[in-house]
């Protein structure tokens, strides 16, 4: 089984390179996901539907979304933080950029919540 870090190590891989498959993969078939309404793909989703749902709001909300990853590493058992910055542009055109800290708790080698805190100046556009 998949250390906890090298499971959200292959996660932020596999959105690298827009293999969502490979993301749903990981997660519980009762997985918990939250993105704050200050980016313009944020909600409260549950299950594998509702990741399939928050990765067609990225798709509809930003032309192109790089996420950059600084750190991943373990709080606790079960609990992996990644440190990110997200820079691309918006369908509008607008450039548009964050910082995040993306908290995942992790059971029985599967994501069971993912959880995304964010470093704005003001809300991006929807």
């Amino acid at each position: 089984m998949a250390d906890s870090v090298d499971i959200v190590r292959g996660a932020y891989a596999a959105f690298g390179r827009g293999d969502i498959g490979a993301i749903l993969e990981v997660l519980d078939d009762s997985v918990q996901w939250s993105s704050p309404a200050t980016l313009p793909q944020g909600g409260d989703f549950t299950g594998k539907a509702g990741v399939v749902q928050f990765f067609e709001a990225v798709g509809a909300a930003w032309k192109v979304l790089d996420l950059e990853v600084e750190s991943v590493g373990a709080i606790d058992d079960g609990l992996v933080v990644g440190i990110v910055s997200g820079s691309g542009s918006l369908q509008s055109g607008e450039p548009a950029q964050y910082g995040a800290a993306h908290a995942f708790a992790i059971a029985n080698g599967k994501i069971t919540s993912f959880r995304e805190f964010v470093d704005l100046d003001r809300a991006l556009e929807r």
